[in-house]
């Protein structure tokens, strides 16, 4: 399968050489490898980086109610971020290594061809939507934006960051929130009849 040899291929990545160093291995991205859905994060924290699952976490945990509440589960998406290695100390990604984690961020969509990539939390927003990122994840979480990405035209809903849900004890307010967002998802997803992206845009 082709994405099990990208998968191959960047398992032994040298691009960034301080992440090389510091990572205990490179986490790639879990769940179906042609799912309509792709969830995008920001890099690998400790959790993920020993597991090599991304959100496998305490917010891993909570996406997984989310996606419940809309008849989903993990292996009915496909979980990535756009550095596949964690950054020291978690540190935010550097733009070079965005840089050199963007060309297999371009391939996995490629071969993925979801209707609808969820961006979690500021970060994975801004490499996607980088106009409308300057606003704050809180002003455009739970809109449905269609944007070209390196040439090929995906449907984008930004959403808070689980984390947020954490930080704020719980709040079945927040929590309701974020519930209505992935109520967009599902309905993005069933509104589109043929399969995303449909064309190169050149």
């Amino acid at each position: 399968m082709v994405l099990i040899s990208l998968k191959e291929k960047y398992s032994t990545c040298t691009l960034c050489s301080e992440l090389c160093v510091s990572r205990s291995q490179v986490v790639f991205g879990s769940g179906k490898f042609d799912s309509s859905v792709v969830i995008l994060g920001e890099a690998p924290g400790l959790s993920e980086a020993k597991q090599g699952i991304p959100f496998c976490g305490a917010s891993g945990k909570i996406l997984q109610d989310l996606l419940a509440s809309i008849g989903l589960t993990r292996d009915d998406v496909f979980i990535t971020n756009t550095i596949i290695c964690r950054p020291p100390k978690n540190r935010n990604p550097k733009k070079k290594e965005i840089t050199n984690c963007h060309e297999r961020l371009i391939q996995t969509l490629d071969i993925i061809k979801p209707k609808v990539i969820v961006t979690v939390g500021n970060f994975a927003t801004k490499v996607i939507l980088p106009q409308e990122g300057k606003k704050g994840i809180t002003k455009i979480r739970g809109n449905v934006f269609e944007t070209i990405f390196d040439g090929t035209l995906y449907n984008v809903v930004p959403v808070i960051h689980p984390a947020n849900l954490l930080y704020n004890g719980r709040s079945a307010v927040i929590f309701d929130a974020m519930k209505k967002d992935f109520e967009t998802i599902k309905e993005v997803i069933g509104n589109i009849t043929s399969r995303l992206p449909q064309k190169k845009i050149r």
